[in-house]
């Protein structure tokens, strides 16, 4: 009688061991991948991004080949570290001068009128600092100082500080009788902290990805 050997019922099921593994390790990194394509997409959508740093910051990193059991397969989608403002959106928070002192806060006038723009050369800290006008020593009233100290500023195109802000001074016009300028803020120094309020960019991606996660795993069982 002719005979023929069947497969154990254990290496079937080690075959089908092997084929969910691959299918769950190509599952993750595609449900990985969609949050992070999600993640840019809500980015764009919700913040003002002056260039693409930010979106390109989204990363995933996916999970290996190699895996050998199925705690091991895992995929994380996130924010590079460099990024690390983004964390504050997704969980809200304080934000605080890593140096101890107070915020420098640049207007939109630095940003050359728009939000959308970055903060130009010549309105950065740095070069403001070098291009203030210390208040004169002359006698006389404050305001008289600060006419004195204004018309330096206007001449030389620089800026003066008063409290905790940087000012421009623009229209300085001198007459027999009056003299009148316009001061326009381009930083302040004011606050000690400021409150990002919660704007979650990275979980509702996650959970929009997860929803296909068993469709995805099913069609990945059917290529095996």
């Amino acid at each position: 009688m002719a005979t023929k050997i069947v497969p154990s019922f254990s290496a079937a099921l080690a075959d089908t061991k092997k084929n969910m593994l691959k299918a769950g390790i190509a599952t993750v990194n595609i449900v990985a991948a969609n949050a992070r394509r999600f993640a840019q997409e809500n980015i764009k959508r919700n913040f003002t991004t002056r260039n693409s740093f930010t979106v390109n910051s989204v990363r995933f990193t996916q999970c290996p080949k190699s895996a050998k059991h199925f705690s091991d397969i895992k995929s994380e989608t996130g924010i590079t570290e460099k990024a690390g403002y983004m964390v504050r959106q997704e969980t809200g928070g304080i934000k605080r001068n890593p140096n101890g002192k107070n915020l420098i806060i640049p207007n939109t006038r630095a940003r050359g009128g728009s939000n959308k723009n970055k903060v130009q050369k010549r309105y950065h800290y740095n070069s403001i600092i070098r291009n203030t006008v210390s208040w004169t020593s002359r006698g006389g009233s404050r305001k008289s100082r600060l006419v004195a100290t204004a018309f330096i500023a206007s001449r030389q195109k620089k800026f003066i500080r008063m409290n905790n802000a940087f000012f421009q001074v623009t229209n300085f016009r001198k007459g027999k009788s009056k003299v009148s300028f316009k001061l326009k803020e381009i930083l302040n120094l004011k606050y000690h902290t400021t409150e990002t309020p919660q704007n979650q960019w990275l979980e509702p991606a996650s959970e929009a990805a997860a929803k296909d996660m068993q469709s995805i795993f099913n069609s990945q069982m059917d290529k095996l």
